[in-house]
């Protein structure tokens, strides 16, 4: 079942990817390569400013249904100062004009991530879309008019326009839902929704972190193909929860002969899509990076991409059974394998290889000890 939530995530995801296409097409992979490092500090810096909101929203409307527009009000006024925090670090890690513009785009992502919450319990679907496609035309048509002289700093003033663009449309599409009279600064919600912080930031970090790596030990044109690739079969990892998204409330309610089957059939499809997507990935790669990569590579991409089929369900199986800790613990382990041996390999010279075996090490890790513990309790 394909659902307008479904398909509002995959346009998210594709026009993300689509950026860096443009930006190597229309100018060069040092250009893309140099922002990168502009673009990793504002991805790491969302993590810690949603801080879980969105799911913390989620549970607190559906318990409090009249109280969304105070909830709601509430968590903007709390997490704002993060914003302030990281906009102050952006100002001191790269030039003031830069710092302007960093500014520029994490107080529309604030926006973008803060309503997350809305549009999945107003199922705004439909108007997500126009708003993701509308920006989106935006962002196209101011670089079209800009390709030919593009540098790292217009990249940066056009992108970060765009993100605030887009995340004034969504603070206007819920605009209703804002008023700040009456209230407060709710300290305690940074301890009550830390286990959401923690888990996002975990999943954030076992997909991220090779590509921080990259960019501190390779050039610039290893660090945008790197991050390229890493996008790429990112998007890939996450057909998984595309797939089971829609039907998480089924598997809530279900036994566990049932998430067993529906596991084992998560798996076999995963033997498809992930060969299929690799070889789309490879036309991707050897005709718009012009990077060629042998059998090899592409093995160990799917070892980096197929364990997230078989254990996804494992992840939320726990969670029905509120053993958050066991998957914080398992992914605390996946990141520092993935950190130590991404940056052994690329100590070593191995290049994109290197950081992509380091991830696919740390993805098997995490799958083993997945299914050990499943195992135990069977």
């Amino acid at each position: 079942m394909i659902t307008n939530n479904t398909i509002r995530q995959v346009l998210i995801s594709v026009f993300g990817m689509v950026i860096p296409f443009l930006v190597i097409r229309f100018s060069s992979k040092e250009i893309w390569g140099s922002f990168v490092a502009v673009y990793l500090f504002s991805l790491f810096a969302q993590q810690v400013i949603n801080w879980g909101n969105k799911e913390y929203l989620l549970r607190k409307f559906s318990e409090n249904p009249a109280k969304i527009s105070s909830l709601f009000s509430e968590n903007l006024i709390t997490r704002f100062p993060l914003v302030i925090l990281f906009s102050i670090i952006g100002f001191f890690l790269f030039s003031g004009s830069y710092g302007f513009w960093i500014t520029v785009w994490l107080i529309g992502r604030f926006w973008i991530h803060s309503v997350e919450a809305l549009v999945l319990y107003q199922k705004e679907f439909d108007k997500s879309i126009g708003i993701e496609v509308l920006s989106f035309i935006g962002f196209g048509v101011s670089f079209y008019f800009l390709k030919c002289g593009i540098t790292v700093y217009s990249l940066l003033i056009i992108y970060s326009t765009y993100i605030f663009f887009k995340g004034l449309l969504y603070i206007l599409l819920f605009k209703k839902f804002i008023f700040f009279q009456k209230i407060s600064f709710q300290i305690d919600y940074f301890k009550t929704s830390f286990s959401f912080f923690l888990l996002s930031v975990l999943g954030f970090l076992g997909s991220k972190i090779d590509v921080y790596i990259v960019e501190h030990f390779g050039n610039r044109i290893i660090t945008a193909d790197y991050q390229i690739i890493n996008s790429l079969l990112v998007f890939v990892m996450s057909v998984t929860a595309f797939i089971y998204s829609p039907f998480t409330k089924m598997i809530y309610r279900n036994n566990d002969d049932v998430i067993k089957k529906t596991q084992k059939t998560l798996a076999y499809f995963g033997l498809l899509i992930v060969p299929v997507s690799l070889l789309v990935i490879h036309f991707i790669l050897k005709f718009y990076l012009k990077t060629n990569f042998d059998t090899t590579f592409y093995l160990i991409a799917f070892l980096y991409v197929y364990p997230s089929y078989v254990y996804g369900l494992d992840i939320v199986n726990l969670f029905k059974k509120h053993q958050e800790k066991i998957v914080v613990k398992n992914l605390v382990f996946g990141v520092i394998a993935n950190t130590v041996l991404s940056s052994l390999f690329l100590y070593l010279q191995y290049g994109i290889i290197g950081a992509l075996s380091g991830s696919a090490i740390a993805q098997l890790f995490v799958l083993i000890l997945f299914k050990l513990k499943i195992n135990r309790e069977a």
